[in-house]
């Protein structure tokens, strides 16, 4: 069933390529809660449920306009507020392929406006072609004395996870399943920074493109505004760079003036829609 799923998805988004083995791995199908709809026994639509995120919804091209997509939406709604959860999400959680609704998929966020739900902010993808990064054409600040930039040991793992915590609560959990690289600030014996550095994080391209990633980058609250940084994306690209990396990039950026100061553009948005529910109410104006 997993290859049909993924077919299913290819069909609905021709313009974000993924492999399947990607697919898989991003969205992790064999753990999900998965809703699904056909047509004999052809697959024609199905929602994709990580807790109270919706990390995906698709509905065959053909077959729109027939009350699938709302019908999928219901059920996972109520499936979702069973669980005692107070909002649904689309994307986002632990398992997203999108962070929320493709911003270049205008029909599918006004799918979701008419059926209650809205959207406080709109993330980012950016990226970086490495072969024009100029440091002399991206100044950075000069870095505080005695600063630091290294890799993370197994040893630094508590204090790493203490300095995450101070930043982003919700970034903990990544840093505690990380097997990428993380790079470190450290100022005064202190860790102050750090970012996870993936050498293959490619998502969306093809074969012929190495793609590195940036993630959770962050500099805890009474080291900020002393360039600490940007002095660590700047190591990392040069770092990424020297691994044959050529492109970076960033997922889910607020920052997006920051990081364009360093040469990230952005490539792709998404609308971070989400809906409050309960179980005692209607859950969609289905169709």
């Amino acid at each position: 069933m997993y290859n049909q799923l993924y077919l299913l998805f290819r069909a609905c988004f021709p313009n974000s390529p993924v492999t399947e083995a990607v697919f898989n791995r991003q969205l992790r199908p064999d753990l999900a809660r998965i809703i699904s709809r056909s047509d004999g026994d052809r697959l024609v639509g199905y929602s994709l449920i990580h807790g109270n995120s919706i990390a995906l919804l698709c509905v065959d091209p053909s077959y729109r306009n027939q009350g699938i997509g709302s019908r999928l939406l219901e059920l996972s709604e109520k499936t979702i507020a069973q669980t005692g959860a107070q909002a649904v999400l689309l994307g986002r959680g632990k398992h997203y392929l999108f962070q929320g609704v493709p911003a270049d998929e205008p029909s599918a966020q006004r799918f979701f406006e008419h059926r209650g739900y809205s959207a406080r902010w709109v993330s980012a993808n950016m990226a970086l072609q490495t072969a024009e990064y100029d440091p002399v054409r991206f100044p950075i600040p000069p870095a505080p004395r005695g600063l630091q930039l290294r890799l993370a040991t197994e040893e630094d793992r508590p204090t790493v996870l203490q300095a995450v915590a101070d930043v982003h609560e919700n970034w903990v959990r990544y840093y505690q399943s990380c097997t990428d690289p993380i790079i470190l600030a450290i100022l005064d014996g202190k860790i102050v920074g750090f970012e996870i550095v993936e050498a293959d994080g490619g998502i969306f391209g093809n074969a012929e493109c190495k793609v590195g990633a940036l993630g959770c980058v962050g500099v805890i609250q009474s080291a900020r505004e002393r360039g600490i940084g940007r002095q660590m994306v700047a190591r990392a690209i040069e770092w990424l760079k020297a691994l044959g990396c050529d492109t970076i990039h960033l997922r889910y950026v607020e920052l997006v003036d920051w990081y364009s100061r360093l040469g990230f553009r952005i490539v792709s948005q998404q609308w971070m829609g989400e809906k409050e529910i309960t179980a005692n109410r209607p859950a969609s104006n289905a169709e």
